[in-house]
């Protein structure tokens, strides 16, 4: 038992770290199909790249979910000064994500896994 509890240990956090790295992937891509949608959506006075920043990153904030130190996630807002059809709004989130045992592991070798999204959408 003494052998073998810290492996299982090691991969049970393993199993834990790589389930918040799928979790937090999820979010991230809800996180830029939710803030594009909102900035191409058609109404009298559109969002601006500042207001799509701010949607996205209140959104990472309520989602995202770390076990070591937290950092905020970097949001880029992409879109042209004409915000009619057919011009393109880009969002992109990135992430890096630190755990908690194997995170650890990582931060001594200073990578941690970058995690990031993209969405394009068109102005209706």
């Amino acid at each position: 038992m003494a052998l073998l509890l810290p492996l299982l240990i090691l991969m049970l956090d393993g199993v834990l770290e790589f389930g918040l790295i799928l979790h937090n992937q999820s979010v991230l891509t809800s996180t830029v199909n939710l803030a594009a949608r909102a900035g191409i959506v058609n109404r009298s006075a559109k969002l601006n790249d500042t207001q799509i920043a701010e949607i996205a990153s209140n959104y990472c904030i309520d989602g995202l979910i770390s076990l070591g130190t937290t950092t905020p996630a970097t949001v880029t807002v992409v879109q042209s000064a004409d915000s009619t059809y057919p011009n393109p709004l880009r969002v992109t989130v990135s992430y890096s994500f630190k755990g908690l045992f194997v995170g650890g592991l990582l931060s001594a070798l200073q990578t941690y896994p970058k995690l990031s999204a993209t969405t394009v959408m068109y102005n209706e």
